[in-house]
């Protein structure tokens, strides 16, 4: 399975960097520019996906991992949609208040 790529053409220059002896790139102007789109929320749970193309050009796409019990959702678009929608509706108060589930707690699942 490919991950899809949201972007193939927007990419804004930010600056440039060498390797060093070890054959690495310092990737901080890159980290600080997520940072200034995306907030703090890169931490050690974000992972890149390193893409290539035909001319060489590399494309680092920041990702977080799914666990495979959860993958089926993401798989599902009109689930995922389902889900969307519900978060959506409890972000603006739109909640229903069924009453207490306690009587059920004993019960086996089928």
């Amino acid at each position: 399975m490919k991950p899809a790529i949201k972007s193939k053409a927007n990419f804004k220059r930010i600056g440039e960097a060498t390797l060093d002896e070890r054959k690495r790139i310092s990737l901080t102007k890159a980290i600080r520019s997520l940072q200034r789109s995306l907030g703090d929320n890169l931490d050690s749970d974000v992972r890149f996906g390193i893409y290539v193309n035909d001319v060489g050009q590399v494309l680092l796409s920041p990702e977080v991992s799914v666990p495979m019990h959860e993958l089926w959702l993401y798989r599902n678009p009109k689930a995922l949609r389902s889900v969307l929608k519900g978060l959506q509706q409890s972000r603006e108060g739109k909640l229903i208040d069924l009453g207490s589930f306690t009587k059920y707690a004993g019960e086996e699942l089928e």
